[in-house]
């Protein structure tokens, strides 16, 4: 077969889908390969809406991929694969590029930058495999070896494709190693479970601490399981939100250090066994470090190993963790205290009454559904999303870690795509929305339907409470008209309670095409949890 259908294979056999890109001329035969193959080819608007479409739909279904031209095409999608790498999202980075025969005597070719290397040396910094397919008899072991890598350790990898190699022939790969994770050390368990053992017996308090790479393994089921059988309640990080669904009865709440509400930031400093499974510990999961936890009452299982108390158990995943303590925890099982009531409430606006932020959330609290997915911008869009009670699984979405502005707009079109019969909720602030708000266009074209709400303040007001300026200013426009440029959609402005209310009730009868709602708050409206992560910001930047 061609390289290019190799390719084209290899992705087919990880699930996906759907591939997430713009064409270029170094890319333009593969794109046809892909055309006709049974992938379906989603053209965005640009080269960062794909990366992030392709992060969102990798977040939803474990594999996710994008393809682009060299250059002007790999280069635009730096900030969004080192996004994905950041927050372990295992997405396909496949560039076009100058075919070999094309590179001698350092050709100066379009789009090219220093020199043919460039572009892949970037790329090293920001994927965990890389592989330029130059020569047709390896390419297909290369193409293999950077799949596994990126399903093995759920980061990107990137595959430079030159255009004269796209259809050369090529055959199976070599029988080699298959790419599997060493073996645990079967002492390292049994050391860690005695270590374990001690601190179970001895707890009054355990609570179990939640984080995102739980979803990013496809450990949820085993969670549960550790869950049920131990009784214990737990917690989620804010990259973690939704990993399980939040009205399970052992559900406490979301810690973010300082900006955790008191019974629940309680419940976490004051144990004396917190068994953390898949965090990722970051000056924005922890409210810029203001956490209180004592390391030696502390367990933390991550992907690339076992730490309990002061010692470190390399050898020992996630996985492990699971395998060996959940079968063990019956005789450590605390009875599951009465859930509180968690029942949302009805929304009754105040008619004439300007909405906030808190009757913001209010309302869009009780407008959730079990296949809502909520995709949150970073800065207030995100803290103040921390309040809503989230009732599917994965039904949560935000850059809570590395925080890229742009990135929601285009993970609704990731998301939707992933999985058809979820809708997505984006909230997005203003400033964040003109990045990449134009990929509505592309929700049109490929028949989706999110509802974009955009928190209009008129500008960066995360950015304000830290030193305020001009510079925190944006131009003003008339979101709820885009809809209508663009020839599809509907749109709504916001002022009032009673505005919102009525417009999420019409968004959600428009099950056709996308809606935007122009939600205009104050200028120095913003949630209480921001208002705390600003104060410790403020600190840092002054």
């Amino acid at each position: 077969m061609k390289v290019g259908e190799y390719l084209i294979k290899a992705v087919q056999k990880t699930g996906t889908r759907h591939v997430f890109g713009i064409q270029g001329d170094y890319v333009l035969n593969f794109y046809d390969q892909l055309y006709k193959s049974p992938l379906k080819l989603i053209n965005t608007c640009s080269e960062q809406g794909a990366g992030f479409a392709a992060d969102a739909y990798a977040r939803m279904t474990g594999f996710g991929a994008v393809c682009v031209t060299y250059g002007v095409g790999g280069l635009n999608l730096a900030n969004t694969t080192a996004q994905a790498f950041a927050e372990r999202s295992p997405v396909l980075i496949i560039s076009g590029a100058p075919g070999m025969s094309e590179r001698q005597h350092d050709a100066l070719l379009h789009h090219k930058v220093k020199s043919f290397e460039s572009q892949l040396n970037v790329f090293r910094e920001m994927t965990v495999a890389q592989a330029v397919l130059g020569k047709a008899e390896t390419a297909p072991a290369e193409i293999d070896r950077v799949i596994r890598a990126i399903q093995a350790t759920k980061k990107p990898g990137y595959i430079e494709l030159p255009r004269d190699m796209v259809m050369a022939e090529t055959g199976e790969p070599p029988a080699g190693s298959s790419g599997e994770l060493p073996e645990t050390d079967r002492e390292a368990i049994d050391e860690a479970v005695r270590e374990i053992e001690s601190m179970l017996a001895a707890s009054k308090r355990p609570m179990v601490m939640v984080g995102i790479e739980i979803h990013r393994f496809g450990l949820q089921q085993d969670l549960l399981k550790f869950l049920e059988i131990s009784g214990f309640p737990f917690v989620t990080g804010i990259l973690g939100k939704s990993v399980i669904s939040e009205d399970h009865p052992q559900f406490v709440g979301v810690y973010a250090g300082a900006m955790t509400p008191k019974d629940v930031r309680q419940a976490v400093e004051e144990s004396d066994c917190l068994i953390a499974v898949g965090p990722l510990v970051t000056d924005l999961s922890t409210g810029i470090f203001t956490q209180h936890i004592d390391p030696s009452k502390t367990i933390f299982s991550e992907p690339d190993g076992l730490k309990v108390k002061h010692h470190f158990y390399p050898s020992v995943g996630m996985k492990d963790f699971f395998d060996f303590m959940t079968p063990i925890m019956a005789k450590f099982k605390r009875a599951v205290p009465a859930a509180p009531n968690r029942e949302i409430p009805p929304f009754v606006p105040v008619t004439g009454k300007a909405i906030t932020v808190e009757r913001f959330i209010a309302c869009v609290n009780a407008f959730l559904s079990d296949e809502t997915v909520v995709i949150a911008e970073a800065g207030d869009s995100l803290c103040a999303a921390l309040d809503l009670r989230v009732h599917g699984k994965s039904g949560f979405m935000s850059p809570a870690y590395y925080a890229s502005l742009g990135f929601a707009v285009p993970a609704a079109v990731g998301v939707q795509c992933a999985a058809s019969g979820r809708r997505p909720l984006v909230i997005a602030g203003d400033g964040a929305f003109q990045m990449t708000g134009m990929e509505i266009t592309t929700a049109i074209r490929y028949g989706l339907n999110p509802i974009i709400v955009v928190l209009n303040n008129g500008g960066y007001g995360t950015f304000r409470h830290i030193i305020d300026g001009a510079f925190n200013d944006i131009q003003p426009w008339h979101y709820a008209e885009i809809p209508k440029m663009m020839g599809a959609g509907e749109g709504y402005t916001v002022t009032k309670e009673n505005d919102l209310a009525a417009a999420l009730a019409a968004a959600k009868k428009n099950g056709s095409t996308p809606t935007v709602i122009d939600v205009h708050i104050g200028r120095d409206d913003y949630s209480s949890r921001l208002r705390i992560l600003s104060e410790k910001l403020g600190k840092r930047v002054k």
